[in-house]
């Protein structure tokens, strides 16, 4: 996830790993606050993968300073970690899902279409799955955990509808 969302800042001019990092919780702050620790190892594989780029600069105060750029490789790769990582695990799902919807307008119209189709399929299975949790007479739920997981369900529905009203074309 945080490659697609470092991929996304640096789309429209280089930035500094600290002027990535700003921007990320500016705009998805929200949902995600990652230190620099995470952004670092991130720039690292991006590198590894040609998909950014690094141009090293000294400053006026003598001060060494690298800015980092998407490549072209990088777009397709943008739009590879998009379409194809997701997670299985629910407690990351929303955080993934919402990375994803708030850079899906890097995407072409059929790469937004396809994108929604699919995870209109996995919060369908999701959706199916807590369901079926709160329905099973052999599963002991106590009252705190029937009430986190009808939170859950409703949440789930509201996105749901979300993703189904969002403009894609």
């Amino acid at each position: 996830m945080i490659e697609i969302l470092i991929l996304y800042t640096i789309n429209k001019r280089e930035k500094t790993i600290y002027s990535i990092r700003k921007e990320i919780i500016e705009i998805f702050g929200a949902f995600t606050k990652p230190s620099i620790g995470t952004i670092y190892p991130a720039l690292k594989r991006l590198l590894k993968v040609k998909a950014v780029s690094l141009n090293e600069r000294m400053s006026q105060g003598g001060k060494k300073s690298s800015f980092y750029s998407i490549t072209p490789k990088g777009v397709e790769y943008f739009k590879e970690l998009f379409l194809n990582s997701s997670t299985e695990n629910p407690s990351l799902f929303y955080t993934h899902l919402q990375a994803r919807l708030g850079t899906i307008g890097m995407l072409q119209p059929d790469d937004r279409k396809f994108f929604v189709n699919e995870y209109l399929k996995k919060i369908e299975i999701y959706k199916f799955e807590l369901e079926a949790k709160l329905k099973d007479e052999y599963i002991e739920l106590d009252y705190y955990q029937r009430q986190l997981l009808n939170k859950t369900l409703n949440e789930i529905i509201a996105l749901e509808e979300y993703v189904k009203n969002l403009k894609i074309d």
